[in-house]
Order: C-alpha cells, then sequence, then structure tokens
C-alpha cells in the first residue's frame, strides 16, 4: 500500500515523504494506532501525534514536541501549586490566630472561673464568720460540722461535687442563728420554753438566706431540715424517715456530734465514749442508722479523740499601758468575758517578758510611753512573735497610725475606749487567727 501524508506546513507543502524511514515508521503508526493519539520520537524529540480519520483511508495527523505540549500544564500546575502552599500556609496561619485567641479565651474563661470560686469562697467563709462571730463559745462549730459531714459523704461513695456540695451545706447549715438574739445563743442556763422557740427560728431562715445564694437547692434543704428526727419528732416541719432529705440527715449526725464533742455555755465538751453511746442511742431514733454507723466507725478510728474542740477557747489578752487607769478600763471592759484572761504591763520592758513567759493571743499596745515607745515594743515584738497587735493611742493622726500599721500592728482603737468597739476588734481579730 502507498502511504502519502499530506502536509501543510507552507515549506513541507507538495512533498512526498513514502521513501523517507521516519516518516514512513510515523505513517505506520498513524493508519496501525487505534487510538487518536500516541507518543513516538521524532527526530530525536518526544513528541505526541493525534490522528483522525476523515475518509475511508485518509487521515488528518498533528504531531505536537511534548515539550511544547506540556509547557503550558506545567504552568498551570506550578500555578495551582503556587496558589494551594499559599492557601495552605493562610489556614495554618489562620488556625494558628484562632488557636492561639481559642486558647487565651479559654484562659480567660479558667481565671474569670477561678475568680468566681475564690468569690463564692470568699462569701461562704464571710457567712460562717457571721455565724461564728454570734456565737461566743463555739467557734469553729460550722467548720467542723462540715468536715464531719464530708467525710462521711466520702463513705457513702458520693462523688467529689456532691461531697462539696454537702461540706458547704454543713458550712452554712446555722446561718439563720443570726436571726436569734445573743443573749438567747449565749445563755450558759437551760432556756426556757420560750427562748427554745426562738432557736427553732434557724434552719426556716437558713433556708430563706441560701435558697435565693446556691442553684443547688439541697445546700438550703439541708440547712432547713438538719434538725428533723429519723422518728418525726424534731423541728420545724416533723418529717420522718427518708422524706427528710439525705443530705439534711448527714448534717444532723455531724451537727450532733460536734455539740456533744464542743464546749457548750452551760457544759465542756463530753467524753468520748458519752459521746459514742448517744449516737448509737439515737440510731433509727434521733438519726438515720445507716449514717449513724458510719459516724461510730469515724468515731472508733478516732482512738485519741482528736475530732472534739481541740482548744477551752481561753484566751491570754496582753494589755500595755504606762497609765494604770488604761489597763483598769480594759479589765472592766473585758470582765465578762469569760474567755479571756487579761495580762498587764505598765512598760514595754515588762511586755516583752510576759510574752517570753506565758502564750499571748493578742496584745493591745500604748503608743505614748516613756523610755520604750509603742512603735520601738512593736518592732521588738515583731522580730521573735506574729501575735497579732492592736495600737492604743490619743492620737488621731493618719501619720501616726499608717506608721503603725506599715511597722506590722494589725489595728487600732482610739482612747477614751468604747466598750462595744474594743469587743468586736478583739474577737474579729482572734477569729482571724483560728
Amino acid at each position: 500500500m502507498d502511504w502519502s501524508l499530506l502536509i501543510i506546513i507552507k515549506d513541507e507543502r507538495g512533498k512526498n515523504y513514502k521513501d523517507e524511514n521516519e516518516t514512513q515508521k510515523l505513517l505506520k503508526k498513524i493508519y496501525s494506532e487505534e487510538n487518536t493519539s500516541f507518543r513516538m520520537e521524532i527526530l530525536g524529540e518526544d513528541c505526541t501525534v493525534f490522528r483522525e480519520c476523515i475518509m475511508d483511508e485518509w487521515y488528518v495527523a498533528m504531531v505536537v514536541s511534548n515539550t511544547k505540549l506540556f509547557h503550558e500544564i506545567h504552568i498551570i500546575l506550578l500555578r495551582n501549586i503556587i496558589i494551594s502552599v499559599c492557601v495552605f500556609i493562610l489556614i495554618v496561619v489562620f488556625c494558628t490566630l484562632s488557636f492561639r485567641k481559642m486558647r487565651l479565651s479559654m484562659k480567660l474563661v479558667e481565671e474569670s472561673l477561678k475568680k468566681v470560686e475564690k468569690m463564692n469562697n470568699t462569701l461562704v467563709q464571710t457567712l460562717v464568720k457571721t455565724i461564728d462571730a454570734k456565737d461566743r463559745y463555739t467557734n469553729g462549730h460550722s467548720q467542723r460540722v462540715a468536715k464531719y459531714a464530708a467525710e462521711i459523704a466520702k463513705r457513702m461513695g458520693k462523688t467529689k461535687e456532691e461531697q462539696n456540695n454537702i461540706y458547704h451545706a454543713g458550712l452554712l447549715h446555722d446561718l439563720g442563728k443570726i436571726r436569734v438574739p445573743e443573749e438567747v445563743i449565749n445563755k450558759p442556763d437551760k432556756l426556757t420554753d420560750a427562748e427554745f422557740e426562738q432557736i427553732k427560728v434557724h434552719p426556716i431562715a437558713s433556708y430563706y438566706i441560701l435558697k435565693d445564694i446556691y442553684e443547688d437547692p439541697l445546700i438550703a434543704l439541708g440547712a432547713k431540715y438538719h434538725h428533723e428526727r429519723y422518728d418525726g419528732k424534731g423541728y420545724p416541719n416533723g418529717l420522718q424517715g427518708d422524706n427528710i432529705p439525705e443530705i439534711a440527715r448527714i448534717i444532723g449526725v455531724a451537727d450532733a456530734y460536734d455539740a456533744m464533742a464542743s464546749n457548750r455555755s452551760y457544759r465542756k465538751a463530753l467524753p468520748q465514749e458519752v459521746v459514742r453511746s448517744e449516737i448509737k442511742k439515737g440510731r433509727g431514733v434521733q438519726f438515720d442508722s445507716k449514717i449513724a454507723d458510719i459516724m461510730l466507725s469515724i468515731i472508733d478510728e478516732d482512738k485519741d479523740y482528736s475530732l472534739k474542740q481541740s482548744e477551752s477557747g481561753q484566751k491570754n489578752i496582753l494589755v500595755v499601758d504606762d497609765e494604770a487607769m488604761n489597763i483598769q478600763i480594759m479589765e472592766f471592759i473585758l470582765k465578762d468575758e469569760p474567755l479571756y484572761s487579761v495580762f498587764s504591763a505598765s512598760d514595754g520592758k515588762k511586755a516583752l517578758k510576759i510574752l517570753e513567759n506565758y502564750k499571748i493571743d493578742l496584745v493591745f499596745l500604748d503608743v505614748n510611753m516613756p523610755d520604750m515607745n509603742g512603735f520601738e515594743v512593736l518592732r521588738r515584738i515583731r522580730e521573735r512573735y506574729s501575735v497579732p497587735v492592736i495600737f492604743m493611742t490619743a492620737d488621731r493622726e493618719i501619720e501616726t497610725i499608717q506608721r503603725g500599721m506599715g511597722m506590722g500592728a494589725e489595728d487600732y482603737v482610739t482612747k477614751p475606749f468604747l466598750p462595744l468597739v474594743v469587743k468586736e476588734v478583739l474577737r474579729n481579730m482572734l477569729m482571724e487567727r483560728e
């Protein structure tokens, strides 16, 4: 068969290539190839041939150098790669910035939550101090009840969150005592029926204060019902058995234990065997038996009775003043406070000697004294002791007060003394040291 190749290149037009060997290979390939395109080497260059039969044995063929053919494709691929890399870099940068912002936001949220938690803890501690300030004999009662209640909850298999809620409920269970007159709470003798009715108000008052503070209603319910009895003879509503919220049953046992194991205005802490006997006697009567049994196991593990109120509450107060009249006034102000023992010193040297020989819980220190003034005495006290110091002064100049506070005085009272102010400063200062 004779093969001819029609060339449309101007300089090649009219030529017959059937005698050229390489062209013959191309023609054979064009006629024999089934695909519309194929690759072959022509004149030493890699080419792609595009073929199409147009009528019978006539073919149209186009030969393109692969170098030229793929040049544009390479450019397109390169451009796409560059665009893809740029997009990827932008995505990475965006994600990095977003992650940093997210991490910063999470950190701010975490800090905010910590601040809220700190504020809540501060609020709780403030409320607890409010309770304890009302009752001079049971300072620390709320903290101890909370500790016992949380330990009971732990042994009952409660979650950390539940234990925490029960702890806070224990801290605040007596908050309503702010509604009870102080003379009733601190009465050293047996309460009259009318006075006991006033005492019964405090669970209700606690409930109405707490229900608006905490989202979890159980904390308020724990305070409201902690004086209910398992036999239904408690107050304020006479609930019986499991009708009493479990949190209140837990606090009720912890509260009863600490009431017996602590000093009260009318008696000292009861012996441990008496406390254990009363808890055991109250199983199924005053207390939920399962919870009482847990408290009994806690008592049995406390071989040294370390859970009772550890201190008698007696505090030693040192009054330092060169004027005997001022010392007598302070002794007169504190004479009706059975928990305070008053020591006195007429100058700084005697005061330092007393501090060497006795455990002093708080010092009232006059500023203006001969030989060694209050500032010098305070300096020497701070070199050796951490005891709180309250300045006594007739000098109301702010510079004097600021100097004393800057040297480590915790507070000051001015002369002539106001008895209620002295007592309030003293009580709150000692409460902070608990």
